[in-house]
This record gives structure tokens, sequence and C-alpha cells, in this order.
């Protein structure tokens, strides 16, 4: 079957092929003005930002020029408290959106209870934020409690709106980091080594803000 383009055709009935190739041109144009988009809005590691800190475990965090502002969607505790990112406003905050289903999400979140052990007495706070529903809470709690070793406090969002305000989507594992007045200074999609050598360079960076 002829595409719409193909059925383009002259006075003479013949195809007109600079139509095709327009539309092929306009497709190509399209294209990179996206990719523009998507790697101009990226600091480069080289730029002395904290993009610099995306190499080894943390090699696919970004850094973005434009962040969206910090989310204000409330989520809770496991006994109910409600809470915000801004109620750790002063700290660094590591928001992690994960859920007791998704495997990379189990896999790294012992290396972030290593990270929140690493810096207990610190100005840091490892938040997992768990999109787990209703009926899988008491799984997901559980879970986070053996994962973590307790070292973890659990918070809940079943609605994903936080996960939704903060570019995430659905894509999890999503980790987000937050300087002290609330700013997003990196993010990286998928899991990662929060106990590694990177890591902690890029927590001591924020830390030292």
């Amino acid at each position: 079957m002829e595409s719409d383009l193909d059925m383009v055709r002259s006075g003479d009935g013949k195809p007109r092929s600079w139509a095709l190739k327009a539309g092929l041109m306009l497709a190509a144009v399209g294209g990179l003005a996206f990719l523009y988009v998507v790697f101009s809005s990226v600091s480069k590691p080289e730029d002395g930002g904290y993009g610099r800190f995306a190499t080894g475990a943390l090699k696919t965090l970004v850094a973005l020029d434009r962040p969206a502002a910090q989310s204000s969607k409330p989520f809770k505790t496991a006994d109910g408290f409600e809470l915000t990112l801004q109620s750790f406003r002063g700290k660094v905050v590591v928001m992690n959106l994960w859920a007791s289903w998704c495997a990379p999400c189990v896999e790294e979140m012992p290396t972030l209870a290593a990270l929140q052990e690493a810096y207990a007495g610190r100005d840091l706070v490892v938040a997992p934020i768990s999109i787990d529903q209703p009926r899988a809470r008491a799984r997901a709690i559980s879970d986070l409690e053996k994962l973590s070793g307790g070292r973890l406090t659990f918070y809940n969002d079943p609605t994903a709106a936080i996960a939704y305000d903060s570019g995430a989507g659905a894509g999890l594992p999503t980790t987000v980091i937050f300087a002290r007045d609330g700013r997003e200074i990196a993010r990286l999609a998928g899991a990662a080594n929060w106990n590694s050598p990177e890591a902690h360079a890029l927590i001591d960076a924020a830390l030292a803000e």
C-alpha cells in the first residue's frame, strides 16, 4: 500500500520525489533539534559542576542546567505522618523513588542504606519514597526494613504524584539529589552503587556548599 507521501503526484501522474525528500529533511531537522535540547540541558562532566561526578558507579548521573522546582507533593511515613521534601530543608536530600516489585530498586537499596550510615550525624537525609499501592504497602515496609537493616525510614506515595512532579514519571529507580536550599543538583535514572567513592565525592561536595 502506498503511503500518503507516495500518493502526492505531479500533473503527469508521476510521484513527486521532492515531497518525499522534503519530508525526510524535516524529520532529520526535527531529530537534530530534539537531540540539541536534550544535550544542551545537561551539564558536561568537564564543566566544573555536579556533572563532573558522572563517572564510575555514577556514570549515568546528570546535572540539569534548568531543573524543575523541588516537588511539594506530600508523602507519608509508615505510621501515616505526612511530610514534603521541604520538611528536610537545611539538609542535603537523596530522594530515591522505588517500589517493592522493582528488581533494580531492591538491588541498590542496601547501598543507599550504607550511604546514610556513612554520613550518620551529618546533614544528609536518604529518603526512599515507595510508590507501592496500599495493598502492597506492608510488603514494601517489610522489604525496606530487611534491605536497609533498619537504617532507612519508610516513605510512601501510592499516587506517584511526587515521581511525576519530579520529572521521573514511571521510571524506577530514580534518585534525585537536592542541596540544602532545595535546589536539585543532580539525578540518576536506574540503579547505582550509592556507597561508592564517586557517590561519596558527590555528597561531600553537596555538603560543602
